[in-house]
């Protein structure tokens, strides 16, 4: 005869556990957020000891429990092939643990539709724990069904009461469903009744910056800095929002200081580059960036972009001689001897620029034919012109030629 999980087993497993994490279409946590996975190992390891597996006869082995071990194990895709072998109409099959061991499977394999059905049929026939419930609103939510998330964590009643994790599922539900005011006031209610807890301050920082309020997030974000130990993108995003409410002094303080608690840190080099580059100090930033280049050979073409805007043309084409992707480089490369006025070097690019299909670009066919142009070489010029479809080169390709006119009827004006 099948035997009914406690009631008491589920509960108190959410209660221990005191989070929740976002269903994502991978099986790999989202950033920021805790994985279900040891919640899920609980509850299957408690179904493997207190439902030994067992055989139903000599022949027959008892596949749901067999699915709840391999799971327990972590062999999820396992699991699942066990699973599908239990008859589902056997008379003495334990309907409620059937479905709920079905929707964690699907839950943990990321398929939220399946483990929203396994779920509610789970709550169908008869199973009343509130942790039904908190499983649910997770499927939900991977589903972006932020309505039915709300719903389904009212279901569970006081009982969600003691989990701060259910209140920041409940304020980003309210979030995504464009209620503001409501996100902010849960993420208060949790604030006043989880005062230990950082997270509700973390979340309000994100709230303001996608609001576009980045002097108010920062300053948050300052205040959850100094009481939680913060992660190398909260340091990021707090320091983007100095930079974008443009206090540039405060966040390179701050982006520096961050430079040294994460110093392979990548992103933090970024930002802080961008932050010296808006601040006027573009050599600052290329040094930086070289710097993070030598790590990253793909942040060269970067490095020498800010030292050619800091207007270090030698220190701009070394770099860029030393850039691996030819058509990044090439294309690099034109445009800083356009700039420095280098017109026959740009004219003697045409065979590589060719060869890497450049000129199917037709801004760089264009730089081509004004360099030709300046060199005199009207027939590769006209050659280049001719190509060029877009109105705004079109209109300048005329110019062009007219100019072009003028040097062959009075050369002097071009010597």
């Amino acid at each position: 005869m099948s035997r009914r999980v406690p009631s008491a087993v589920v509960g108190h497993v959410a209660r221990a556990a005191g989070y929740v994490t976002k269903v994502s279409t991978s099986r790999r946590p989202l950033r920021g957020q805790r994985d279900l996975r040891p919640i899920f190992l609980a509850v299957v390891m408690l179904f493997a000891v207190i439902f030994p597996a067992f055989a139903k006869s000599a022949d027959e082995p008892d596949f749901l429990e067999l699915a709840a071990v391999l799971a327990s194990d972590g062999n999820y895709d396992k699991a699942t092939i066990e699973y599908a072998k239990v008859d589902a109409a056997d008379p003495e099959l334990d309907a409620i643990k059937y479905h709920t061991l079905g929707g964690l499977i699907a839950l943990n394999l990321q398929q939220p539709e399946a483990a929203v059905t396994a779920f509610d049929k789970a709550i169908a026939a008869g199973q009343t724990e509130p942790t039904i419930f908190l499983y649910l609103a997770q499927a939900q939510f991977g589903l972006e069904r932020y309505a039915d998330v709300l719903k389904t964590l009212d279901r569970g009643g006081a009982a969600f009461d003691s989990l701060p994790s259910v209140f920041l599922m409940r304020a980003q539900a309210h979030w995504l469903l464009k209620d503001r005011e409501r996100a902010f006031a849960t993420l208060a209610d949790g604030s006043r009744r989880f005062p230990a807890n950082t997270q509700f301050l973390r979340r309000e920082v994100f709230f303001l910056m996608e609001l576009g309020l980045y002097q108010e997030a920062a300053a948050r974000g300052q205040r959850y800095l100094a009481v939680a130990e913060g992660k190398e993108e909260d340091y990021v995003a707090i320091g983007n929002a100095l930079k974008r409410a443009r206090q540039f002094d405060a966040a390179l303080m701050f982006l520096e200081s961050a430079r040294m608690k994460f110093p392979a840190s990548e992103n933090v080099v970024k930002v802080l580059a961008a932050t010296y580059l808006e601040n006027g100090q573009p050599l600052a930033a290329g040094e930086l960036m070289y710097r993070a280049a030598l790590v990253n050979p793909a942040l060269k073409p970067e490095a020498a972009e800010l030292f050619r805007r800091a207007k270090l043309y030698a220190r701009a084409l070394a770099v860029n001689a030393e850039i691996s992707d030819q058509s990044l480089k090439l294309k690099q490369r034109l445009g800083i001897l356009i700039e420095l006025g280098r017109f026959a070097e740009v004219r003697g690019m045409e065979a590589a620029l060719l060869r890497t299909r450049l000129l199917d670009d037709e801004d760089v066919r264009y730089a081509l034919a004004y360099a030709q142009f300046k060199e005199g070489d009207f027939i590769g010029a006209e050659r280049n012109l001719a190509k060029l479809t877009k109105p705004d080169l079109f209109r300048k390709a005329t110019e062009l030629r007219q100019s072009m006119q003028d040097c062959a009827d009075e050369r002097w004006r071009c010597s």
